[in-house]
């Protein structure tokens, strides 16, 4: 069984949304969004910017028209503000931060294998320290609280992935929310990576185990694809 953040997120936000979309299969039916498309899109101009020999603002904004993913909008001018909002995104990105650096992991995935399943992932880009490592996860999307940064589950995730394949753990954990061009740097120790994995244990076993699959009402309820089954929705 392989264990992404993306699954386990979802089972822990709505066992039934989970039972939607990987069991019965229904991701199928599940609409991109343009939040979606526009995050992906700047993603793959990063990490094809950063393996230039060249690197000036003409270039990023170039690659950022050839990875444009163009689906979930719902017409042209839709895409053109979303567009305009990538656009701003990686200007301030390329003003304020050294785009010379040469990261040693872009899009870098890993697999950790468990006796019951298989961790897996994807790493936007890693930075050799003077001493040590940073990864860093670029966020599109609302700023996060340093609290929120600290109990991450996907930055746990990632110095699990990290340790396991480097034998090091990470020295910063930087997210970097390209929206007001701010970051916030938190970290994980041995006893933290040990207590995340044994969450990630248990958390599993749950969706192995689940029979019931209950909705769980939450703040993400108008982004789902699935309210026309859920019982909750239905019932109103």
């Amino acid at each position: 069984m392989k264990v992404s953040h993306f699954k386990l997120s979802m089972f822990l936000e709505c066992p039934l949304k989970y039972k939607f979309y990987y069991i019965d299969e229904l991701k199928k039916y599940c609409k991109p969004k343009p939040y979606q498309s526009m995050g992906i899109s700047i993603h793959r101009a990063l990490e094809a910017f950063f393996k230039q020999g060249t690197r000036t603002m003409n270039t990023l904004h170039s690659l950022l028209r050839k990875h444009w993913v163009r689906e979930g909008y719902s017409g042209r001018e839709e895409e053109r503000i979303w567009g305009l909002k990538a656009l701003s995104m990686l200007r301030n990105f390329y003003e304020a931060n050294n785009v010379q650096i040469n990261p040693i992991m872009l899009e870098s995935e890993f697999s950790v294998s468990f006796p019951d399943f298989t961790l897996t992932g994807r790493i936007d880009r890693v930075d050799k320290l003077h001493e040590g490592y940073e990864v860093i996860d670029y966020k599109t999307g609302e700023k996060l609280t340093k609290e929120s940064c600290d109990n991450d589950l996907q930055m746990t995730m990632y110095s699990i992935g990290f340790y396991h394949t480097h034998k090091s753990i990470p020295d910063q954990l930087t997210f970097h929310f390209l929206k007001d061009n701010t970051r916030i740097t938190t970290r994980r120790n041995k006893e933290d990576i040990e207590k995340g994995i044994g969450f990630i244990k248990a958390t599993v076993e749950k969706m192995k185990n689940e029979t019931k699959f209950h909705p769980k009402p939450n703040k993400f309820c108008s982004f789902c694809d699935f309210t026309i089954l859920c019982p909750v929705f239905i019932s109103k």
